[in-house]
């Protein structure tokens, strides 16, 4: 197997008062790094992303997964559908993800009764340090 190590960079220069492009070197540059391994296997190529950084505002800031959130937060909501409903009731829809461990995968309501009850994520058992709810606004742009 072949792997090379790439990295991407794509910047956002403010716009000064009159919407031109601000001087590059005030450090107003906002930046995203996407870094990840070109690979050849077997045969075929793919890109495999490692860490992805925004630099906001002169403030570093690293992405994470959020494990699940892609059943949550799709536009079309299918009743029939399995894996959008919280893993405790099995009626409301997930909004509440686990953290250091990331798994969304409960409601806010069956989060705070589970805060009482254990430190545990009811997916791989991780302690709790804190949960964090992610309200998504579906409804369509006006």
């Amino acid at each position: 197997m072949d792997a090379y190590p790439l990295a991407v960079k794509a910047e956002a220069a403010p716009a000064d008062h009159n919407g031109t492009e601000g001087n590059q070197m005030s450090g107003g540059m906002d930046s995203q790094v996407t870094q990840a391994v070109f690979e050849k296997e077997k045969g075929e190529y793919q890109v495999r992303v490692m860490k992805q950084i925004l630099w906001v505002n002169g403030k570093r800031y690293e992405l994470q997964e959020i494990y699940g959130i892609g059943n949550s937060v799709e536009g079309e909501v299918d009743a029939n559908d399995p894996g959008k409903e919280c893993v405790i009731c099995l009626s409301e829809p997930r909004d509440t993800t686990v953290l250091p461990c990331r798994h969304m995968c409960m409601c806010s309501g069956c989060a705070k009764v589970l805060r009482f009850q254990t430190n545990r994520c009811p997916i791989c058992r991780q302690p709790v340090d804190r949960l964090l709810e992610i309200k998504v606004n579906n409804a369509p742009d006006e």
